[in-house]
């Protein structure tokens, strides 16, 4: 306190002041407050670096997780399952099995394809997994079969999936739409930002050479000689160099053809001075592989372009490039020529990013009008300037850590926006009654702060220890909801900077009082220059874009007659009789509370006891990640019988894309994209690959929400209900991606056992049990995972005939591959492509199971017929085998349809099947896994952590207040928070999901700390000023009334647009006020996809603080009094006084001096 202020402990008004040795500085505080000017300079800095650092932070929809799956693939054509699995998939699994840190491994034995997926635990190194993984291959290689291909091994990387997929279509022959869309594979494949581009539904060309069975037999030429032949002309040898005197020549035999028709004139055999060429027993044409897939947009064909970005680089940046590109090529390309993007991530990230900072800028609207309600303008401006401050600081931080901004930072910078003015208020509110006391500035702020200073600290790490055993959350659920935490922690720590250091600085420099004197103002002169100043950059603002910043002014103009005309006057009222008229009535409440205080607690007890009444009787259900999230993308999947060619199975996708176009609601639907022979699902972990003609898929993008007519999930009943009418011979299902991780499906059991047929009864007999109870109509594509049987000819080899001929099984085997499925021979070299030269039998021989009949084995001249060594029929065989930690499994798995809870479903499901299950023959056994499993497990990490945070916290307050009776009060605030979450589950009817878990967690920290600054101030009234303890206690309740009323408002206001679904699209009324206001249904709404993510987590947050925070103000004061008086008399009855001191001497909080212990003299 200055002394020109302060004349022997008279404040400028003649009151007294407390002494001076009384009153509280907190060191770092005092420091920057002592050092302001640096402290203007760090704010300046931070406001520059943190919008530089939110410029060039990535962003991206989802945040990148690592999947620690490695794939390991062999491809081994025409081989059937069963083979795949001895051949193949046995020997690599009993290799991989010695790997550690292995968490499950699950394998695909299919026609020609082995598939192994080895998921790792999350703490494992990809890159030494991977190391391990091709070390274990490279020793299993000896033991597969010669003409097998290599095994491959790959990672699943999320950055590898396309952020985007360019359709390119034109009225033009194929090969030159490939040759255009190749083009722009190598343009965009240029962007720094691009990883690359893969290039899909090309049809792929290839050297035909098609031998004539008859032609062969008749000149006795056996298909090695062919095979041969062509691989050993094909060449270019090196020949080394030659030295001629003082020059070097380079000698080299180019052998190489430059026109695949010279192919024809290879001489296959050159006996009797007759040579035999290619072109006397085959036909040599440059032409197409056998399409093995067919896409379309709408009915067009087209080649489709997916764009991977790398990771860490910011997608929207990487989208424009692309699109630019595009743009820029059209316009040198055939007239017909067209492109359509279809599952464009950068749109999507755009569209979250726009929701998410609208919602920003609501709470923030929100919570600074609150605060001008309560402070007024100048110090609802002190406070205020702790958000952007706060988020700055946090960007600065984010990027430098290089956390990218995603739909779960967004979200966590919405829900700690409340949170960040909490400090703040606590310090502004605080040095404003100093100052009303009559101190100067600079002694209010550094005195306020530090008497609040401890407190806040203390609340702040309260909350940031409710999150932080959240940042050790296990596996893919916990890599992509971990970053809720570290962006809180990120934040709160930021905004406890900004409440110690830069909030005293601010205020010590321009917060006043009503009368205060002695301050500098500024002149006429002064305010000429301020506004002149201000006037010049809104003039060049104007210049730069006069829409945007004339819509700036007006919103300001419009803001501040808003506050002019009605925020300032009923904010004066509420300040100077509203406050003081609700403040009479808390007081007489607590009053009534401290003389009932037995009463009060019973009440409390009542509340949360039937509150779990009412969450019981009125139950409304479980959930994992929100289940109402309306999708932007739905799948029709088509699957025909297996056998089935790819024409057929494009034959019946034909039919589901045009009755797509019944939907009711199909003016919503943006685009169709079909496929035949593959199908598109969002699941990255979803297995598949291999050669699946009998799938296929009608892929429906929707517009955004907000220009939808119609619901999606409408849609998808319709789509269930109706495409299976009159549509025969395939199997329809439809689904949406996952709300959130790859989890599996909600309804996922696995049977596991040795016999194949076994399995496949019991799997059949689950079918038909689920397929006959009520349940079945609550779900959508039951299925099981065992293929359908697949027609499949067995060539039985008589050995004892075929050893008479000198001939093997392998030798009769690999003249039938080469004969039907065909054999590399040899590359054929055009610039820098290459192709396939394929030596088999023609397409009239291959398509004829008579050929069999006359193929013939060459063996030293002669020709032996096959059917002389072997017979053949037509039978059934598996058409998969799979394994799960090398045993096999079954999986039988369903989604849950539209307005059905999963886990509701699941429940009952599993009451079907238990008395089954129950009984299954000796050596089978079951498991539920999937989506379950995952939820199992998240929920079990969750109750650990929210126990480890109620410690942490708990030890925060003990040392805190050197006390364990205050940190159980304080944690009654965490118990009825709780309370208020369950009333708000039945009141709300939402699901008990991980988002309310979450929710309550996120109350442990939040609602301790008005709890905190609560006790901590009756302590100061105690010990400082003496108050006894009834009269501390209602003191520190009128006085900390208007900060924890004004902490709770804001956190819960600063969440409220996301709870209710509000959106406004501020950017677009800033940036183009017409097409704002001419399109306003498409810039205001209610619903989206953030509001149903959300909206669970930010109605705990709100209705469980709203609880909290009115027993807060009223059940604290009646616990702290409870305990005090009863640790008094215990002390009394024990020790004769109520202050024995054996562990802690509290007389100062009882007003009373602290006594020194006696010493008694020795004799003498």
């Amino acid at each position: 306190m200055s002394t020109d202020q302060q004349q022997n402990g008279q404040n400028i008004n003649g009151a007294s002041l407390p002494e001076k040795g009384k009153r509280k500085e907190f060191w770092l505080s005092t420091f920057s407050i002592n050092n302001r000017i640096s402290v203007l300079v760090l704010i300046t800095l931070v406001a520059v670096m943190g919008i530089v650092s939110y410029i060039n932070i990535p962003k991206e929809s989802f945040p990148s997780i690592n999947i620690p799956n490695i794939f390991v693939v062999t491809v081994y054509p025409g081989v059937s399952p069963e083979d795949m699995e001895s051949l193949i998939t046995r020997k690599l699994e009993d290799e991989l099995s010695n790997i550690s840190d292995v968490k499950t491994m699950t394998s695909t034995s299919s026609e020609g394809y082995s598939n192994i997926n080895m998921e790792f635990e999350p703490s494992v190194d990809i890159e030494d997994a991977l190391q391990k993984v091709r070390e274990k291959v490279d020793l299993a290689k000896p033991e597969l079969p010669e003409d097998a291909e290599d095994p491959i091994v790959q990672e699943i990387n999320l950055s590898e999936f396309p952020i985007m997929n360019v359709n390119l279509s034109g009225k033009y022959d194929e090969e030159i739409l490939k040759e255009i869309a190749e083009d722009l594979q190598d343009k965009i494949e240029a962007i720094p930002s691009v990883l690359g581009v893969d290039l899909t539904g090309a049809l792929e060309r290839e050297v035909q050479v098609d031998v004539d069975l008859a032609k062969m037999k008749y000149y006795g030429i056996a298909f090695g000689e062919i095979i041969g032949a062509i691989s050993a002309e094909n060449v270019t040898v090196p020949g080394g160099d030659i030295s001629v005197g003082t020059k070097k020549f380079l000698l080299r035999v180019p052998g190489q053809y430059e026109d695949p028709a010279l192919l024809e004139d290879i001489v296959i055999k050159g006996e009797n001075q007759s040579p035999i060429y290619v072109r006397d027993v085959a036909d040599v044409t440059f032409g197409f592989k056998e399409r093995e897939t067919y896409s379309e947009l709408g009915t067009a064909p087209v080649i489709t372009l997916g764009v991977k970005k790398r990771t860490g680089e910011n997608i929207l940046e990487t989208g424009d490039r692309t699109k630019a590109i595009l743009d820029e090529a059209l316009k040198t390309l055939p007239p017909t020529t067209t492109y359509k993007i279809t599952n464009d991530q950068s749109v999507d990230v755009v569209n979250m990013v726009s929701n998410l900072e609208n919602n920003i800028i609501s709470g923030l609207i929100l919570v600074v009008g609150v605060l001008l309600f309560f402070l007024g303008v100048r110090n609802a401006s002190f406070v205020g300037i702790s958000i952007p401050l706060s988020m700055f600081l946090s960007f600065i931080v984010l990027s430098a850590v290089g956390i990218t901004m995603n739909m779960i930072v967004l979200f966590s910078l919405i829900l700690s926006l409340g949170m960040l003015v909490d400090n703040a208020i606590v310090v502004v509110e605080n040095i404003y009654r100093y100052l009303e006391e009559g101190y100067d500035n600079f002694e209010a702020a550094k005195k306020g702060t530090g008497e609040v200073a401890v407190p806040i600290i203390a609340g702040t790490m309260t909350t940031i220890a409710a999150f932080a055993p959240m940042v050790f959350w296990p596996g893919v659920v916990g890599q992509f909801m971990s970053y809720l935490p570290k962006t809180l922690i990120i934040t709160l720590s930021s905004s406890l900077f900004v409440g110690l250091i830069i909030n005293p600085v601010i205020c010590a420099l321009f917060m006043k009082v009503d009368g205060q004197e002695n301050r500098a103002t500024l002149t006429k002169n002064g305010k000429r220059i301020l506004f002149g100043g201000v006037a010049f950059f809104a003039i060049i603002a104007l210049l730069s874009s006069f829409v945007s910043w004339m819509m700036v002014i007006i919103l300001g103009v419009a803001f501040w007659l808003s506050n002019k005309y009605f925020l300032e006057p009923v904010g004066r009222w509420w300040q100077r009789e509203g406050l003081n008229n609700v403040l009479v009535k808390y007081e007489s409440s607590l009053v009534w509370a401290l003389d009932h205080r037995k009463s009060t607690i019973v009440i409390s007890i009542f509340a949360l006891l039937s509150s779990v009444v009412v969450l019981m009787a009125f139950n409304p259900g479980t959930e994992f990640f929100p289940e109402d999230i309306p999708p932007r993308d739905v799948y029709v999947q088509v699957e025909t019988p297996i056998g089935s060619d790819v024409d057929f199975t494009k034959s019946i996708v034909d039919q589901v894309r045009d009755r797509v176009e019944n939907l009711p609601n199909y003016v919503d639907v943006n685009s169709v994209l079909s496929t035949s022979g593959a199908s598109i699902t969002a699941d990255p972990g979803s297995g598949g690959g291999g050669n699946t003609p009998n799938k296929g898929t009608v892929a429906l993008n929707f517009v955004d929400f907000q220009e939808r007519e119609g619901d999606v999930f409408e849609a998808m009943e319709f789509l269930r209900n109706h495409m299976t009418e009159n549509i025969v011979g395939a199997k329809i299902t439809v689904e949406q991606p996952p709300n959130g991780p790859p989890t599996g499906k909600p309804v996922n059991l696995e049977i596991y056992g040795s016999n194949m047929e076994q399995l496949s009864t019991i799997s059949d007999r689950v079918l038909t049990i689920l397929e006959e109870d009520s349940v079945f109509a609550k779900m959508d594509g039951l299925e099981s995972n065992l293929p359908e049987p697949r027609p499949e000819v067995r060539v039985e080899v008589d050995r004892e005939k075929a050893a008479l001929y000198e001939l093997s099984t392998n030798v009769i085997g690999m003249t039938i591959r080469q004969a039907i499925n065909g054999v590399e021979a040899s590359k054929f070299r055009d610039g820098k492509d290459e192709y396939d030269i394929i030596v088999r039998l023609s397409d009239e021989y291959r398509d004829d199971m008579s050929t069999l009949g006359d193929l013939t084995i060459f063996h030293e001249g002669n020709q032996i017929p096959l059917s002389e060594v072997a017979t053949w029929e037509v039978s059934d065989g598996l058409g998969g085998i799979n394994h799960k930690d090398s045993e096999r499994v079954i999986t039988i798995s369903a989604d849950v349809r539209s307005g059905y809870q999963a886990n509701a479903v699941l429940a009952e499901v599993q009451g079907v099947l238990s008395d089954y299950l129950q009984g299954l023959p000796e050596g089978y056994n079951y498991g539920w896994t999937g989506q379950q499993q995952e939820q199992d497990e998240s929920f079990e990490f969750l109750g650990i952590a929210f126990l480890i945070a109620l410690f942490l916290i708990t030890f925060i307050l003990v040392s805190q207040f050197n006390s364990v009776a205050k940190p159980l009060i304080i944690l009654s605030s965490v118990i009825m928070s709780m309370a208020g979450v369950f009333y708000g589950l039945v009141t709300f009817q939402m699901a008990f999901g991980l988002m309310a878990f979450l929710g309550i967690i996120s109350l442990a920290g939040i609602v301790v700390n008005n709890a905190i600054v609560l006790i901590d101030y009756v302590d100061i009234l105690r010990e400082r000023d003496g108050l006894n303890l009834r009269d501390a206690l209602i003191q520190a309740g009128k006085v900390r009334f208007r900060p924890v009323i004004l902490t709770a408002i804001t956190t819960t206001l600063g969440l409220v647009p996301l709870a209710i679904g509000f959106n406004f699209d501020y950017i677009v009324l800033v940036g183009s006020p017409i097409e704002f206001f001419t399109n306003l249904g498409s810039y205001i709404y209610m619903g989206g996809e953030q509001a149903a993510w959300w909206g669970p987590m930010a109605i705990a947050v709100i209705v469980g603080l709203t609880f909290a925070t009115a027993l807060t103000l009223i059940l604290v004061p009646v616990l702290y009094s409870v305990i005090e008086r009863t640790r008094r008399s215990l002390n009394n009855t024990m020790f004769g006084t109520t202050e024995p001191g054996i562990i802690k001497d509290q007389s100062e909080l009882n007003g009373e001096p602290k006594e020194k212990p006696v010493l008694e003299s020795s004799p003498g």
